[in-house]
């Protein structure tokens, strides 16, 4: 367990270990996010790409594509990718 201090200003160091854990760097932006009482620090950018996730997963399932659709797709592009590494 980590315990960092709330200055006057309402600001709070992010203990080093945390940072360390969550790769960030100064300029990083992080995101709170509360559940159920309880309140999560995380990446900004891992919320946005969890959102795109989101998001192409109930286009995809609006759309009836399924994982194994995609998976034979992604196999399709990586074979084209690598006969034009080879050319």
């Amino acid at each position: 367990m980590e315990i960092s201090r709330i200055s006057s200003k309402g600001q709070v160091t992010i203990p080093k270990p945390i940072r360390d854990l969550l790769k960030l760097s100064e300029g990083d932006r992080v995101a709170f996010l509360e559940d159920n009482g309880k309140v999560v620090i995380t990446k900004a950018s891992l919320i946005a790409f969890r959102e795109l996730q989101d998001a192409l997963s109930i286009e995809a399932q609006e759309k009836g594509i399924t994982e194994q659709d995609l998976l034979h797709e992604l196999e399709v592009v990586r074979e084209e990718m690598w006969n034009e590494r080879k050319k």
